[in-house]
């Protein structure tokens, strides 16, 4: 039971400090993407961009601890103890024992509750939002398809698609997930034929490129990612390209209409009030967009940015992805997470039948470098802590260990179970804290079955005892 709460607090622990390198480390990625975005600027009218750089923004999360640890065997392990010129005296106590450890449950439990609840209050504004959106289409008018849209424009549409017009000064805009509703409003009776059709016309690729349904998705995460601001930006940067993409897929059809667009959109513009607007889902006006934004929706009508080939797209999201890697690599060496703590006994509660730096006859009078378990032979052996498997055979360390365990718990720790009978586990395998490893046996120089058990940090020697509870 207390492992298991243990192991429940240093998996919080290691979340926490996770989200916030990865937010460290999606600040460094936006950054980067930002000279990118510089020398190709038309990558600022393709969508995907944005989200491809959503996804390099949680590599770090992603589990690679292989491509940074380095593995060695600590040369003691392969010299023999009668020849070697090393000073065989016994190793003071560790010095992070020297201090009692300072308890951060509490601290860590905090953190943890404070970043679910914010997370979850983010989340339930944004059900607010869509709960707003609903009533705002539930108050609206039901509108006969056939009285605003063309032939072309019909075929186009869904199964289960409808329009509905309200009072509301809003922009035009298309919500839902599969059920889609498109909503106009009553000041668009007073517009043209031709501006109301290119109204429409926009809000129609929004559907075909499934615009409403990313936009929400994306805010859902951007709601539980509260704590990473680069998230937000993203997230605006999306927003924007979605607009710009959609306005140019609009004019490629009819480019003649590029003034009548313009003043579409300034009288839509000036129609609509932003307290008025739903904040959640894509429309021809977007209610926290600044004037920089709708400066530049007016100049690409007439100064249209070039279209991105396929080989640029490519060249792009290779570019970023490398990009991203090697920083990922680089922010990876920085390990957040502490070194064990906690230590499992190998073998249970059974004897010690010869204590760290005691002499003995046997060994010559040099100073012991473990304790031994006076467990009996065929008991189970059991890994300390979690780690990776080193070695597990007869022949790479030295000869006098017998059948031997040596297994890698990062931060320089390193456990060694000597004289085993037989093995349950392999080289390469990663194991949990407890997991049965082999058997006490009695190969190797030995006088009888037991287990030697070694603790070793950066490669020396110390004394397991302060480590496990006796």
């Amino acid at each position: 039971m207390r492992q298991t709460k243990k192991a429940r607090l240093k998996m919080a622990e290691q979340v926490l400090l996770s989200l916030l390198l990865c937010s460290l480390w999606s600040g460094l990625l936006w950054f980067s993407s930002q000279y990118l975005l510089k020398k190709l600027s038309a990558l600022q009218h393709w969508p995907a961009f944005y989200w491809c750089l959503l996804a390099l923004s949680f590599l770090p999360l992603l589990p690679m601890p292989e491509l940074y640890q380095h593995w060695t065997v600590p040369s003691v392990l392969l010299l023999d103890t009668v020849t070697s010129v090393q000073a065989l005296t016994a190793q003071p106590q560790h010095p992070s024992l020297t201090e009692p450890a300072v308890n951060t449950t509490f601290y860590w439990r905090l953190a943890l509750g404070l970043t679910a609840i914010i997370s979850l209050l983010s989340l339930w504004r944004v059900v607010k939002q869509w709960q707003r959106v609903q009533r705002l289409i539930q108050l609206s008018e039901p509108v006969d398809k056939a009285l605003l849209l063309n032939k072309t424009q019909l075929t186009l549409l869904p199964a289960q698609f409808e329009i509905r017009q309200t009072q509301a000064a809003i922009s035009p805009f298309i919500a839902g997930w599969n059920r889609m509703v498109l909503v106009l409003p009553a000041y668009i009776n007073t517009m043209s034929e031709q501006q109301r059709q290119l109204l429409i016309d926009h809000e129609l690729t929004h559907l075909q490129r499934c615009d409403p349904q990313q936009l929400l998705a994306l805010r859902i995460l951007v709601a539980l990612c509260w704590f990473n601001p680069v998230l937000r930006r993203i997230e605006q940067a999306f927003i924007r390209s979605m607009e710009l993409a959609v306005d140019k897929a609009v004019l490629q059809k009819q480019p003649e209409q590029a003034l009548l667009y313009g003043q579409t959109l300034l009288c839509s513009l000036k129609q609509s009030q932003a307290e008025q607007m739903p904040a959640l889902m894509p429309g021809f006006i977007q209610s926290q967009a600044s004037q920089s934004f709708y400066q530049q929706r007016l100049q690409q009508l007439f100064q249209p940015a070039p279209a991105l080939s396929f080989w640029q797209k490519w060249r792009a999201t290779a570019a970023l992805c490398s990009t991203a890697l090697l920083l990922n690599v680089g922010c990876a060496q920085l390990s957040f997470s502490s070194p064990p703590e906690e230590w499992v006994l190998p073998v249970g509660k059974v004897p010690i039948t010869s204590f760290y730096g005691v002499k003995h006859p046997f060994r010559q009078n040099r100073p012991h470098q473990g304790l031994d378990f006076g467990a009996k032979r065929g008991a189970t052996v059991k890994a300390a802590q979690k780690g990776k498997v080193l070695i597990a055979d007869q022949t790479s360390l030295n000869s006098r260990y017998g059948k031997a365990v040596l297994i890698d718990h990062g931060h320089g720790y390193q456990t060694l179970y000597a004289h085993l009978d037989d093995f349950y586990i392999k080289a390469g395998q990663t194991l949990e804290p407890g997991q049965p490893i082999g058997k006490v046996g009695s190969t190797g120089r030995v006088t009888g079955p037991h287990l030697h058990f070694e603790l070793l940090v950066d490669g020396k020697q110390q004394d397991p005892t302060p480590y496990l509870k006796l």
